[in-house]
């Protein structure tokens, strides 16, 4: 090796030493529709990795702002009323080539509690621009983070499923809700 290529090397690891580590929490979700029949909800958790800045917009819980986030649900995490409602879940989702749901912040801007996060969606394959409203509260051990999006399936490329000859359909849109603390 050179020593051109030495210095490149030895200044490439100090600069991964320096970046700062994600920190890993979980978070509690819900998704929530509606049907032909009665509204439904499944639950599951997913994890966030939160890397802080060192220099950045300012958000509750991370004073010097935030320099990437991503959460991550596994799709076979989730539990709802009953197992056959979750095996629907799991067909209309397509768990067995897809096992997880992605949300990739790129951006984020904040008004005081109220934080708006932009980024990227990975469902089903499919990834989307989408833009989350978070309300962020510091805590000792972080933030806490919490909020509620609609989607809608079709957007995804996701077909709503339907039972018993269709006399039981799922609406085209759900509520995702979470709520949890982000480490720092």
């Amino acid at each position: 090796m050179t020593v051109r290529g030495l210095v490149a090397h030895a200044l490439g690891v100090v600069v991964l030493s320096a970046a700062p580590a994600a920190a890993q929490s979980t978070i509690d979700f819900t998704i929530s529709g509606s049907s032909t029949v009665r509204n439904w909800t499944c639950t599951a958790q997913g994890a966030t990795a939160v890397t802080p800045a060192s220099a950045g917009i300012a958000a509750p819980g991370f004073p010097a702002g935030v320099q990437s986030a991503k959460v991550t649900v596994p799709l076979k995490t989730f539990k709802c009323p009953n197992d056959e409602m979750t095996q629907h879940l799991n067909e209309a989702m397509h768990s067995n080539q897809f096992s997880e749901v992605v949300f990739t912040m790129d951006k984020y801007t904040v008004a005081g509690s109220q934080v708006e996060a932009s980024g990227t969606m990975t469902i089903t394959g499919v990834t989307k621009p989408v833009t989350v409203p978070l309300r962020v509260t510091p805590s000792a051990a972080g933030a806490v983070v919490e909020g509620t999006t609609r989607l809608e399936l079709a957007t995804f490329n996701i077909e709503p499923p339907a039972v018993f000859l269709g006399m039981l359909k799922v609406g085209p849109q759900i509520r995702v809700a979470f709520k949890g603390i982000v480490g720092q």
